[in-house]
């Protein structure tokens, strides 16, 4: 029964396989143009859009959003991972006078304007 059924499906798939000569193929230097303009929008333009939305509704995000950005974090992870030593938007307090970044700062002139936790109040900071 099996061999039946196996030669009636490729009596009929078969058609679907014949060639019919040159079926207009596309150019090389057009599924260039179009590689290059899709590698362009998945590796330099959307990353750093998607990192700085990230940035800006960390802390005011709800559910759906969170979804979202969470999933268009994994659409353009390669994309993400190579911008990501070039754009660091962690802010870290400094002393203004510091003369170079890698100098050991005074820590009673940093102001620490930071929240510990998004609903953090102001008696959450006296013991610092």
């Amino acid at each position: 029964m099996a061999i039946q059924l196996g030669a009636l499906l490729a009596s009929v798939d078969q058609p679907a396989f014949a060639l019919t000569g040159v079926n207009n193929p596309e150019d090389l230097s057009s599924v260039l143009i179009q590689s290059a303009i899709i590698a362009f929008w998945y590796f330099i333009l959307m990353p750093p859009i998607i990192m700085n939305w990230v940035r800006i509704r960390l802390y005011k995000r709800k559910l759906l959003e969170m979804y979202t950005q969470f999933m268009f974090v994994f659409l353009f992870f390669p994309g993400i991972l190579l911008w990501a030593p070039f754009l660091n938007f962690r802010k870290f307090p400094r002393d203004p006078t510091m003369k170079y970044p890698w100098s050991k700062p005074d820590l009673s002139k940093v102001k620490n304007g930071y929240l510990k936790y998004p609903w953090a109040t102001p008696e959450d900071y006296d013991n610092v």
